[in-house]
């Protein structure tokens, strides 16, 4: 299997490469013919080798549950993605199966590992374009999120019952929010309830008031997201976003969402809005919060004040969060926060007086902005093309290494892999393209954010 060897070899940490191929094997069920199966479909060796040599995540995930390499041998596996439907038809029928609550959990987790992997192997394969990437893990993300609420809810009814007449709605944030997911996005949400002001706590055998009960039914929605099962985990979940941040509720009323947006959020939390959808629970609930959104972004605003509070948080992300290579592609100068900043500060001034700029997808955002005549059209044509050029690496790197890029110590079979997903023949070529790229977005930046003097 000298293919096999070189791949592993030539990985970016071969000893653990070799280890996770061993791992693989090793629990593998007992009669499978693995090596027959190679001979006979040569392909299959070159991709578990190359997943195995080049992508730890896949790579782990492939050892921990071999029973993923079935769908290895499905053709429409490593050529197609599932739409919404499909896949949320798919995760209700695992749950379906589930004995019990954990049971569900268990589910959900092999349900979205699965998913991702397939994402991972046809990014790997260059079968899947960034954006089809990000809009099915964003899908799966949703079905999680949607079909564990329904599980939880079920759970806290058994000792608590529910709100007669209450509603419940989850709304996503960041890159959930903007239907940008990569493989290791967390969740960026915040839950909104709604009750009948007469109705004063839940009707089940243990009633708790309402603010207890919407305020336990989010928790335990977190915990289904975030616990560690025999199953592993599953997504890490930010509530930072939430009214008031960390100090305040885990889940909040509607009227209180509405009031504090109209009165006390900060320049940062309108700007972190224009990414907010709901994507799951009550369906009037979620229409009255996105509502309420378009009226906090909308409202008549001072621009000047904005922009000068967007780049005073800009400044403070990087004391934090320095960027100092081109390959921290979410830091750096011209990186995807910069490009995040001017987006949704451009559409946060402008909002005001044309909505059509409100869109959560930073690339459709910024194609709005230009319609709008908010941005100059050569100043959106190249912030898009930094954006879908670091967009589609980010991807990649997301499945593949630990943390920022080191070129130095990257295996000419990663270079050529994110040479081939930014278009261009050789990795040198690429990194003068991106970081020319980060440099006239930076300017861009520079422009639209300009430092108070």
């Amino acid at each position: 299997m000298p293919a096999l060897l070189e791949a592993l070899a030539a990985s970016a940490d071969p000893d653990a490469a070799f280890m996770q191929f061993d791992r693989f094997l090793s629990n593998l069920p007992a009669g499978v013919q693995l090596f027959s199966l190679f001979l006979a479909r040569p392909e299959l060796l070159q991709l578990v080798a190359k997943i195995a040599g080049s992508a730890p995540r896949l790579a782990t995930h492939l050892a921990r549950a071999p029973a993923t390499f079935d769908a290895l041998l499905d053709a429409d596996f490593l050529s197609s993605l599932p739409t919404r439907d499909a896949l949320a038809e798919n995760l209700r029928d695992l749950m379906a199966r589930a004995d019990d609550y954990e049971g569900c959990l268990d589910a959900a987790r092999r349900f979205a590992k699965e998913q991702i992997f397939r994402v991972g192997v046809q990014i790997i394969e260059g079968t899947a374009k960034p954006e089809d990437a990000a809009r099915t893990l964003t899908h799966v993300a949703e079905c999680v999120v949607s079909e564990l609420l329904a599980v939880v809810e079920e759970d806290l009814a058994q000792s608590a019952g529910c709100v007669p007449g209450g509603r419940f709605a989850v709304i996503a944030m960041g890159k959930l929010g903007g239907r940008e997911m990569t493989a290791a996005s967390d969740l960026d949400l915040i839950f909104v309830y709604d009750a009948p002001d007469a109705q004063e706590q839940s009707n089940g055998v243990r009633p708790l008031l309402v603010v207890t009960y919407y305020a336990r039914l989010a928790q335990r929605l977190i915990a289904a997201l975030t616990v560690l099962t025999s199953e592993g985990g599953l997504y890490e979940v930010d509530m930072r976003l939430r009214p008031t941040g960390n100090k305040g509720p885990v889940a909040v009323s509607l009227e209180s969402f509405r009031r504090y947006h109209e009165s006390e959020a900060w320049t940062w939390e309108r700007l972190a809005l224009t990414r907010a959808r709901a994507v799951a629970g009550d369906i009037e609930l979620c229409r009255e919060v996105e509502a309420a959104i378009r009226m906090t972004l909308t409202a008549k605003s001072d621009a000047e004040k904005i922009v000068t509070d967007a780049r005073d948080m800009r400044e403070r992300v990087a004391t934090q969060f320095s960027g100092k290579s081109g390959w921290d592609l979410k830091y750096t100068p011209g990186g995807l926060v910069d490009i995040e900043f001017v987006v949704q500060t451009l559409q946060l001034c402008a909002a005001q007086a044309n909505d059509y700029v409100l869109r959560t997808n930073t690339i459709e955002a910024l194609k709005s902005l230009r319609d709008a005549k908010a941005i100059l059209a050569e100043d959106a044509a190249t912030i898009i093309e930094a954006a879908n050029l670091q967009t589609a690496l980010i991807h990649v790197l997301r499945i593949a290494v630990d943390g920022t890029l080191d070129p130095a110590h990257a295996t000419a079979g990663l270079k050529a892999l994110l040479a081939r997903a930014g278009g261009v023949s050789g990795f040198v070529e690429l990194e003068r393209i991106l970081f020319d790229l980060q440099k006239r977005a930076r300017r861009i930046f520079e422009e639209n954010l300009p430092r108070n003097e």
